[in-house]
């Protein structure tokens, strides 16, 4: 069965959304008025991490490789499951060598997510398959497919069923989640092509992607994830 991310930005947007689907499998932390990977402040990953989450793993985004402080990576959370590094701005640099920087100063039972964004044109972003052949020898095994632009376009503008499944052919044990702007109808295409989980922020605020998360919004989005 598909799981569900749903991203907030504060402890109250948590509280409102554990609250509605005490179920989630994964409660994310990112701030996005500040991008597609945007990070928190480190207070803020602090006050949500309090929360009692009980089979809800915990994600936080740490923005774009050129965008992480080390010293920020300091107060990630103890119960932090997954962390979240994007690659704008990385295409024809040495990223690996900033990437296995972070993943040393993060805990070992913190994933670091090697994350692909499928605009990467836009993102100035090394491509998808590239990402994916050199984060498996360095044990990643969590890749997330996003979008980096928010310009009301969807994953599925920029990411065909064939390009998935191609990447995920080069990864078949790795779990991919997919999010960017996803819609009811777009998560249903998420779901037809078996990814592990959906991600949604947008689908599950009052307004835009940068408005309140709602309790109604949220159970519904969880619902449809989960039926069958």
């Amino acid at each position: 069965m598909t799981g569900l991310l749903i991203s907030v930005r504060s402890r109250q947007e948590a509280e409102t959304v554990i609250t509605a689907c005490p179920d989630l499998d994964i409660l994310d932390i990112k701030e996005p008025n500040t991008g597609a990977l945007g990070a928190a402040t480190p207070e803020v990953w602090l006050d949500i991490a309090k929360i009692t989450l009980d089979n809800t793993a915990l994600s936080v985004a740490l923005g774009d490789l050129n965008e992480v402080s080390a010293n920020a990576l300091a107060d990630l959370p103890e119960n932090t499951k997954y962390a979240k590094v994007g690659l704008a701005d990385q295409r024809g640099l040495n990223w690996i060598q900033a990437w296995r920087a972070i993943r040393a100063l993060v805990s070992d039972t913190t994933e670091l997510v090697g994350v692909i964004y499928a605009d990467h044109d836009a993102a100035a972003a090394p491509l998808p398959n590239k990402i994916v052949k050199s984060l498996l020898p360095e044990g990643c095994q969590t890749f997330l497919i996003d979008t980096y632009k928010k310009d009301g376009s969807n994953l599925f503008d920029h990411l065909s069923r064939e390009q998935f499944i191609q990447l995920k052919s080069l990864a078949p044990e790795a779990t991919f989640v997919l999010a960017g702007s996803l819609t009811e109808s777009s998560i249903d295409s998420a779901k037809q092509l078996n990814a592990e989980f959906v991600g949604v922020r947008g689908a599950v605020c009052e307004d835009s992607r940068e408005g309140q998360v709602s309790a109604e919004k949220s159970r519904q989005i969880f619902k449809l994830v989960k039926a069958s």
